[in-house]
């Protein structure tokens, strides 16, 4: 049968606790040093030795497609395109500011 009181000292058993918290929070600093590492490593750009694919713009025939100096294409034709929202009807404001003016 085991006994359920032990048979060190207190100041033993403390100390061995103390030791195994050190240990375990020195294996935690470290994890958290490698995780830090490569989430650095991960987003730091290198410059390119890996380039990525261009995308590849499919237009239909016959239309010009217009680009921007940076390479992006021209929004101007797309917005151009938008129709814009019908206004909504509402008081006519020179008749509002006449009424106004006359009194």
């Amino acid at each position: 049968m085991s006994e359920a009181i032990s048979t060190h000292h207190p100041a033993v058993v403390l100390r061995s606790r103390y030791q195994q918290l050190r240990a375990l929070l020195a294996v935690a600093m470290i994890a958290v040093v490698g995780l830090t590492t490569a989430v650095v490593v991960l987003a730091i750009d290198d410059g390119g030795t890996a380039t990525p694919a261009q995308a590849v713009q499919t237009s239909a025939p016959g239309s010009t497609v217009a680009s921007r100096s940076d390479g992006g294409p021209e929004e101007s034709a797309v917005a151009a395109s938008l129709t814009r929202p019908a206004a909504t009807p509402g008081p006519d404001e020179s008749v509002v500011a006449r009424a106004i003016a006359g009194h």
